[in-house]
């Protein structure tokens, strides 16, 4: 029986970033930095009348977490596929780092619905390839196997079992509160994707 799976499944992936400092088209905010003895700004602080070299912009940008649901030859499927009992998919999830500066402290977290998806042991991987890379050059990898378990030292990602059916349906990736990985640090101009299969139920 065919059953529209994709069609009907809700997307439970969070993101937070932190420290992205972006040149270009980003929200910003100018500031002044001035000092001096007894509180007057008198040049004790070279260019501290706050117009000079003391003023520095901090600029922030929102990064798109991409959530794909793809066979496993790599083809994304669209949205209201039909898949089929015990059929096994990949999610890939992705951010994005278009701009030149290292975004640090990315956080994601992703619930399986096992009404629907059991996931597969030990399918958690991670990929970097350039910013903008089109969907064949994200699923060519390069590919690096990571553990579902919490704590190894190479390892950003994880998957836990939150109750339930006996399988694990959290994943997390970075220092995700409450399943704390390794720090996820994605480099200037770069794509950051991570992969695991599921069976459909």
């Amino acid at each position: 029986m065919i059953r529209d799976r994709l069609g009907i499944l809700c997307w439970l992936a969070l993101i937070t970033c932190t420290e992205i400092f972006p040149p270009g088209s980003a929200f910003g905010a100018t500031n002044s930095a001035t000092g001096g003895i007894g509180g007057l700004n008198n040049g004790t602080l070279i260019d501290g009348d706050g117009t000079g070299a003391a003023r520095f912009t901090i600029n922030s940008v929102t990064l798109a977490l991409i959530k794909q649901a793809r066979d496993t030859g790599g083809l994304v499927l669209p949205d209201g596929a039909d898949v089929y009992p015990g059929q096994e998919i990949y999610f890939v999830l992705y951010v994005d780092n278009p701009t030149a500066f290292v975004t640090d402290d990315i956080r994601i977290s992703d619930a399986i619905d096992e009404s629907q998806f059991t996931y597969v042991t030990d399918t958690l991987e991670e990929a970097l390839v350039p910013s903008g890379s089109d969907d064949g050059t994200i699923w060519a990898g390069p590919w690096t196997p990571l553990t579902d378990q919490l704590g190894a030292p190479d390892d950003p990602a994880s998957i836990l079992d939150t109750g339930g059916p006996s399988s694990p349906d959290l994943i997390t990736v970075g220092m995700e509160t409450g399943q704390v990985n390794q720090r996820f640090t994605l480099p200037g101009g770069s794509l950051g994707a991570v992969r695991f299969r599921v069976r459909v139920n």
